[in-house]
């Protein structure tokens, strides 16, 4: 848990330090640009997306099994 903790405050000060180096609005092309693309075809995007799902449930099972 800790180092769940610890990763999540790294990315959140490394997300704060360059939304004030870059501007908010440079930062976020790239979440606007991904949602465009998954209008434009969702059914690709929703493979990738299901795909995403269970790459995290097999980490997770595998990390409560205690393998990982």
């Amino acid at each position: 848990m800790a180092r769940l903790l610890w990763t999540t405050g790294v990315l959140l000060v490394t997300l704060g330090l360059a939304a004030r180096a870059f501007g908010w609005d440079a930062l976020l092309w790239l979440p606007e640009a991904a949602m465009r693309a998954v209008e434009a075809d969702p059914a690709t995007y929703g493979l990738v997306a299901l795909g995403l799902v269970l790459m995290v449930l097999a980490w997770l099972i595998r990390r409560w099994r205690g393998q990982g």
